[in-house]
């Protein structure tokens, strides 16, 4: 602040010295140009009419009107000393000369003041003009910003850059605030709709503030307060309408469990009677309706598994156990978990001859690996081909899940990832699904640290990869 008030005052004096001169050269040139016309013969009268044509001149092209009474007794001086009798002296003979340079006096006086005042209303106006601009453009950016880190940031600079003050600004309930030990600083509060939610601290020194930078600062404390209140409200119906998504959601998952629950419960149900009314009935067939009881159930698990995954990530708690483990060793449990995927499908598996480890929650892993196998499962017929593969790469390992069924249907090849979304059409197995797999299987590869997506096979189906940090044993 030392260095603005010397700078002020540098700036003041520069202009004191160019209005000094600014004075001295108009004065010079009416007395030559009186001087010239004297010696034309112009009467007296009209040679004062010049010396006051150089007072309004002063008056208008300097910064006070004492500058124009300065112009003023120098013209009169320089009007005695050369035209009044005797010439070349400051002696007055002639009281007609004493009454014309009074009156000349009293009109440059008047006149000086008046065209001082007429200098600093312009200034005043134009002062205005700026300020109303500065505050006019300050409310459009508030409108559109956004963040409530933003609209602080954004109302400090605009201070700073107009008053040269540093400021904070300190939101009630809010312990992220800037803290500041500094002393020296004035208060102004920050008003919402219906009441204070903080207030602004500008840093003065105790240099004070002027009229305009007030005017100024009050103006920005109230546009942050409207843009924060706009922001909370804004928040509030974001947090109102992801409360009634989200019920919406739970709404559609408990009708989607009691719908795809019924239909397995049903079929072991009905396999049970089926065993006990026919207790002559064939190993064969006995057998058979014991598989397809352990396929319903096999499925019931794996679901139930789903549900409690997917309740522990919306909980936002931390669900990872990691843990050293052996990546092939987990490809294997998942095959097999899923029934019938030898028995009813061509599936091919590969693994690198390197052991592969990775420290990751084997438990979610498997879980991963069998919802992408599962989903490969629904999504082809009797017979269908299902590949797959893990390799390893610039230490990473690559699980990828694909199949010859119909695919993924065009430009939803990142929205299968949401909740409540299947991958393809309605299918015989479409019935077996509540749309949680893809969903679980994102949220536990991105927890490792993983990426996951899904594209279309160039010969048909689909093709679903997905990799994690790993490295090779030995």
């Amino acid at each position: 602040m030392k260095k603005i008030g010397i700078l002020v005052r540098k700036t003041e004096w520069k202009e004191r010295f160019a209005d000094i001169l600014c004075t001295f050269f108009i004065v010079a040139a009416a007395s030559l140009f009186c001087l010239l016309l004297n010696q034309a013969g112009v009467m007296k009268e009209n040679v004062l009419m010049v010396f006051l044509i150089g007072v309004l001149l002063v008056g208008a092209f300097t910064s006070g009107y004492e500058y124009g009474i300065i112009g003023a007794v120098v013209s009169v001086l320089l009007f005695n000393y050369f035209f009044t009798v005797p010439v070349h002296t400051f002696a007055i003979m002639n009281p007609d000369d004493v009454v014309l340079m009074a009156l000349f006096l009293a009109v440059s006086c008047i006149s000086s003041g008046m065209t001082a005042r007429f200098r600093k209303q312009a200034a005043i106006a134009e002062e205005n003009e700026r300020a109303a601009r500065r505050m006019s453009e300050m409310s459009e950016k508030f409108i559109n910003v956004t963040g409530k880190e933003h609209i602080i940031e954004l109302g400090i600079r605009y201070i700073q850059e107009n008053t040269g003050y540093r400021a904070s600004v300190e939101i009630y309930g809010d312990d992220t605030g800037q803290e500041e030990d500094e002393t020296g600083y004035i208060i102004f509060p920050i008003g919402g709709i219906l009441q204070k939610i903080g207030e602004l601290k500008v840093f003065t020194d105790d240099n004070g503030l002027g009229s305009e930078q007030e005017i100024f600062i009050r103006a920005a404390a109230g546009q942050i307060g409207i843009a924060l209140d706009r922001e909370l409200i804004y928040s509030e119906q974001e947090k109102t309408r992801l409360e009634v998504e989200r019920e919406h959601l739970k709404s559609s998952m408990l009708r989607s469990i009691s719908h795809d629950f019924r239909t397995p419960l049903t079929g072991i149900i009905g396999d049970c009677d089926m065993i006990l009314a026919s207790r002559e009935a064939d190993k064969d067939e006995k057998e058979s309706l014991v598989k397809d009881i352990r396929e319903q159930s096999m499925w019931l698990t794996r679901t139930m598994e789903n549900i409690l995954s997917m309740t522990k990530l919306e909980s936002g708690t931390d669900f990872i156990d990691r843990r050293q483990e052996v990546l092939e060793d987990l490809v294997y449990e998942a095959e097999r978990h899923i029934t019938g995927l030898r028995e009813h499908r061509r599936f091919q598996n590969s693994v690198p001859e390197e052991v592969l480890m990775a420290e990751v929650d084997g438990r979610l892993l498997i879980q991963v690996i069998v919802n992408l196998l599962d989903n490969a499962m629904k999504n082809t017929e009797e017979g269908g081909m299902i590949r797959l593969s893990l390799s390893f790469q610039d230490q990473k390992a690559y699980f990828v899940v694909e199949d010859n069924g119909k695919g993924i249907k065009p430009g939803m090849e990142q929205q299968i990832f949401g909740e409540f979304v299947s991958v393809s059409e309605k299918s015989p197995d479409q019935k077996r699904g509540i749309g949680l797999g893809l969903a679980i299987c994102k949220e536990v590869v991105e927890a490792h640290g993983g990426k996951i997506w899904a594209e279309n096979r160039l010969e048909g189906g689909a093709r679903f990869t997905f990799w994690l940090k790993a490295e090779a044993a030995g």
